[in-house]
């Protein structure tokens, strides 16, 4: 009788670790589930963040091309203005740098 007793719990034993397992498959796929969301949710934002990045530095650029522009007009009207003191101040410069080049 102990043997049939024995067989009995090793049964039980292994119909208790068949549901267990099923309720780990179970969680597993719950698991995958919630990180295939999280995941697409992530990379949503990522593409929003990064969009949004783009964007910013669209405007940065379109800014400093503006403030180039301004700087060059007034430039060339100072230029215009005073020519024998802009020939100097370019003379001036190259010499400068020339100095710097030879050593």
């Amino acid at each position: 009788m102990s043997t049939l007793a024995k067989e009995n719990r090793e049964a039980a034993n292994d119909e208790g670790l068949k549901d267990d397992l099923n309720l780990l498959k179970e969680d597993m796929a719950t698991l995958r589930k919630d990180l295939q969301s999280a995941f697409g949710s992530l990379k949503g934002l990522a593409a929003s963040k990064a969009g949004d990045g783009v964007e910013k530095g669209k405007d940065l650029v379109q800014d400093a091309g503006d403030h180039l522009k301004s700087a060059r007009a007034d430039l060339q009207s100072q230029i215009r203005e005073k020519p024998m003191m802009s020939v100097g101040v370019a003379f001036g410069a190259g010499l400068l740098i020339a100095m710097l080049g030879r050593k």
